[in-house]
Parts: C-alpha cells; structure tokens; sequence
C-alpha cells in the first residue's frame, strides 16, 4: 500500500508534471508513428511529423524540454513523469540519430561528404537581387503570365551562361514562384540564370494550361536570349512536388501538338531534367500514394476527376508516356520515407529511361521525406547539391 501511495502524485507541481509528461509522450508517440510510417499528409499530426523529418531542430527543441521535464520530476519525486520522460527521451534520440546515420552512410557509399553541423540549422544566404514579376506571356483571355529573372554571378559580359527554368510546387494547385530560393541562389554561384516560373492553376487554369504555360516561359526566354546574354542551347528545366512533374512532361513532350504552349511561342531543346520528388505515373500515383485523400484531392481539381473518368488526361500528364531514346537526361531524387509521393513513382521512371537508352541518375534517399530540400542545410540538400553539380558538370557541357 506504501508503494503505491508513494508513486502517485502529492500536491499541485506533481500532478502538472505528470500531466504534461502524458500529454507530450502520447504527441510523440503518434507523431513517431507517423514518421515510421509515413502517410496521411492531410493529417495534423502527419503534417508535424513531417515538420520534424524536413527540420530536426524540432525534434532537439523538444528533447531538451524532456530533458527538463525530468530534471523537475527527478527533482520533485514525480515517479509516474520519470516513468514515462525516460523512454520518450530515449525515442526522440532515436527519431534524431538514425535519419543521420542511415543518410551519412548513403552519402558515404556515394563518395559525397556531408557535414552535420548545418543539418540543424535554417539559414539561407540570399545575396542576389532577383527581377521580380517579369512578364512573359499573356492568355486569350487576357492573364498575364510572370516569372522572376535571378542573373548568374560573376557573369562576364562575352559569355553567354546556362539557364536554370524553376518549376515549383504545391500539388499542381497551389505555391508560387519564389518558393525555392535557396536553390536559385545556389544555381547562380554556380554560373547559372535562373528563370523562377510562375504558372495557373484550377480553378482558373484548364488540366493543359499548366504545362502550357510552363512551355510558353520556356520559349520567351529562348526569345530573349540575347536580352539576358543566356545560351539557348543549355536551358535545363529543374522543379520539385507537382513542379518536378512539370518539368519532365514539358521537356518530354516538347513539340508534341496535344501539349501547345498557351502563348505564340517557339519550341525550346532542353538539354537536362532535374527532377526533385516528383511523379512520373499520374494513374499510378492516384491510385498508389501513401496520402490518398490529400493526392486523389488535389489530383481531381487539376485533372478534373479520377483516372477511370479521364484516362486519356491522366496518360497525357504522365511525363513517363513520352520517353523515347532522345528525352533529355534526368536526374531524380526521392526520399524512401516520402509520405506523399511512393518509392514506385522514381523506379518506373527509372525503367522507362532505362529501356529508351536515355542518360539518367536516380537517388532514393533513405529515410528521407517528402520536401526534404525544403531545409537549406540538410544531409539529403547536401547530397543533392553535390549530385546536381556534378550531373550538371557532365550532361550540360
């Protein structure tokens, strides 16, 4: 009976730490459920799962506020808050340590070094002054299209320099340009331009507009390559998300007459695809993702409903449909803990390049997650800058 009396909580600061040690392990709980099996990105508790897999400075934030909680209960004699910190701090060490050491050994097998120091960190260095809202296009009906101009650095006026087009994401029906700094600033010390593409989407925009509108970027920057003393002939088209699927099917279908660009423009040779995490298999990815609700949701605004109602969309929004023995080399990388686009998505891909002859990387990132480059310093960004650099390096010569 003593023993039992003296595990139960005595007086106000007791019973506070024994609540709050229930609430924050059964968060942590749920929440590692949901990166051990990532899904249901429609989810609240997915969606901080997910914050925590892209920055895992959360994840140490919260360690030390255990790590308090139990110096307070050791402190007070809290039997049942000790009983329950002591294996939740124990969780999140392994939440933090094994991503880091499964992507350090990745990166090792690969010859890419990693460093950990900014793994924790968010800070992007954005030093250039991009031209903002340039107008590229305007619609029929009468919508101006726009993108804004990052100019590469140490840009001598006697060289043309090579054309980074930025597609971004948001599930083909949100996000915007600008999304992605950190990438474009990065491709400009790296001599590149950067084109950051802005395009419509439903409900304004019909299933071909965006595709269109990304075609139509294209070639008003051909038209004005001289403008921006840019090579015509190394224009690569990157995007990430939806945008990644974007990229590759406006420079698979390049010229194909049932995919126009939405303005009077010409078509454009790309020279290499990178792309971040994005589908390839659009029937596919609808019926096999692991975010069902959140996919087959923004899947029927785009396309205007489901495979078995538009199978002919569906095929013609697949980039995979146009790979033939001259689609333009293409890197891709997916995290194998993405909770929104399947592991299945990059190795069809993969496949269609392979059997067609086409130039191509593929890197599946382990335990990594959907957005993965959404934080500047990560293991997963470093990685991809380095393999970028080097695709980049050997395909756009």
């Amino acid at each position: 009976m003593n023993q039992i009396t003296n595990w139960r909580p005595k007086g106000f600061l007791q019973w506070q730490l024994t609540f709050l040690s229930v609430i924050v392990c059964f968060i942590i709980i749920i929440v590692a459920y949901y990166i051990f099996i990532p899904s249901n990105m429609d989810k609240i508790m997915s969606l901080l799962a997910w914050g925590t897999s892209v920055f895992p400075i959360l994840l140490v934030f919260t360690a030390l506020i255990i790590i308090v909680l139990l110096a307070l209960s050791f402190w007070k004699k809290t039997f049942i808050a000790l009983t329950v910190l002591i294996p939740t701090l124990l969780l999140l060490i392994f939440l933090i340590v094994q991503p880091i050491s499964n992507m350090k050994s990745y990166a090792k097998s690969e010859n890419v070094s990693v460093s950990l120091s900014p793994h924790f960190s968010y800070k992007q260095d954005i030093s250039t002054k991009p031209s903002l809202d340039v107008v590229y296009g305007k619609t029929t009906d009468g919508i101006e299209l726009k993108l804004d101009v990052w100019p590469a650095k140490e840009k001598s006026e006697d060289v043309l320099t090579p054309v980074i087009v930025q597609v971004h994401g948001g599930g083909w029906v949100s996000g915007d340009k600008g999304q992605v700094q950190d990438w474009n600033q990065w491709m400009n010390d790296q001599g590149y331009t950067v084109f950051d593409v802005q395009y419509r989407m439903p409900p304004e925009a019909g299933w071909k507009d965006e595709v269109g509108d990304v075609k139509s970027a294209l070639g008003w920057i051909l038209q004005n390559a001289d403008t921006y003393k840019i090579d015509p002939n190394r224009i690569i088209l990157m995007g990430e998300s939806a945008g990644g699927n974007l990229a590759m099917l406006a420079a698979y279908s390049m010229g194909d007459k049932h995919l126009p660009p939405s303005t009077d423009v010409p078509d454009v040779p790309i020279k290499a695809v990178i792309n971040m995490y994005g589908p390839s298999d659009m029937t596919e990815f609808y019926k096999y993702n692991p975010s069902k609700n959140y996919v087959q949701d923004v899947m029927n605004k785009y396309i205007g409903g489901s495979p078995s109602e538009y199978p002919e969309r569906y095929e013609m929004l697949s980039p995979v449909s146009y790979i033939q023995k001259n689609t333009p080399p293409t890197i891709t990388f997916l995290g194998t803990s993405d909770r929104i686009v399947p592991v299945e998505q990059a190795t069809v891909l993969d496949e269609k390049l392979t059997k067609s002859g086409v130039a191509h990387e593929l890197y599946l990132l382990p335990k990594v997650d959907h957005g993965f480059d959404a934080n500047p310093g990560s293991l997963s960004k470093q990685f991809a800058k380095a393999k970028v650099k080097a695709f980049l390096q050997k395909y756009n010569r």
